[in-house]
């Protein structure tokens, strides 16, 4: 998984697809690509946590198997899904922007989330084997927390900056111009909201997806390295962090 990356890569995405919104003849919605990148986790990754309801913990009985396996909801982290839920909106809004763009945001957390040990069935359902790269160990069958500590002292914090760091490079994308000619007239989503919002509350809420990843990426450090100081050490090798059990997906 990825903590910030899923919130700032549409951001880039968006920036460099010219070329294909060229080859295809229309504008891809930034808007869709971002609720594509965080659609695999929104409804599932509660349950790998675990939330109290009523006094209950409910929580999936094996959080690993039940967030990327099958059975499970695996499948919410393949190249297949990306192309069905695109697809399936486009036949209900018959709005190209939006399937191809969902398409685009499903496919670039799944590609990322290969990076972990737990990995995912990229292609689901020709194949029920994960691909991981064990880039770093996955650890959110421990605990939010556990999850956040072992996350923010392997690699994994490294992927998040990259992705920030590159969203600062394409520093344009976060300013007023490139909202108005870019994300604005490419989708009626900013249209619907801009009846009841001014723009500069349209502008907030267009940059807000960056600055939740940054400030959830300082903020965890902070918690991590700062609050929680010497009690989860850095281990920035191929496959860490070692403190954290190890955890290999089945093959």
């Amino acid at each position: 998984m990825s903590w910030a990356t899923h919130d700032v890569e549409p951001y880039v995405i968006k920036r460099h697809i010219v070329k294909l919104e060229k080859v295809i003849g229309f504008k891809i919605s930034f808007v869709a690509i971002l609720v594509g990148s965080w659609t695999p986790d929104l409804f599932t990754k509660w349950l790998v946590y675990g939330i109290s309801i009523g006094g209950y913990n409910v929580r999936a009985h094996d959080p690993a198997q039940f967030h990327r396996g099958w059975p499970g909801v695996g499948f919410t982290h393949s190249l297949a899904y990306g192309v069905a839920f695109g697809g399936l909106v486009y036949l209900i809004s018959k709005s190209k922007t939006w399937g191809v763009g969902l398409t685009i945001g499903i496919w670039a957390h799944v590609l990322s989330d290969t990076l972990d040990t737990n990995g995912v069935m990229l292609f689901f359902p020709i194949s029920l084997a994960r691909v991981h790269f064990d880039a770093w160990k996955y650890a959110g069958e421990q605990s939010r927390f556990y999850d956040g500590a072992a996350y923010f002292s392997s690699l994994g914090f490294v992927w998040d900056a990259l992705w920030l760091a590159m969203v600062l490079v394409n520093w344009r994308v976060l300013t007023l111009s490139y909202f108005r000619a870019e994300v604005l007239p490419t989708d009626p989503f900013w249209g619907a909201i801009g009846h009841y919002l001014p723009e500069p509350a349209l502008v907030v809420l267009y940059r807000g997806a960056f600055f939740y990843g940054l400030t959830r990426w300082c903020a965890w450090l902070i918690w991590v390295h700062g609050v929680h100081h010497g009690q989860y050490p850095f281990d920035l090798h191929w496959g860490g962090p070692s403190w954290v059990p190890d955890f290999n997906a089945p093959k």
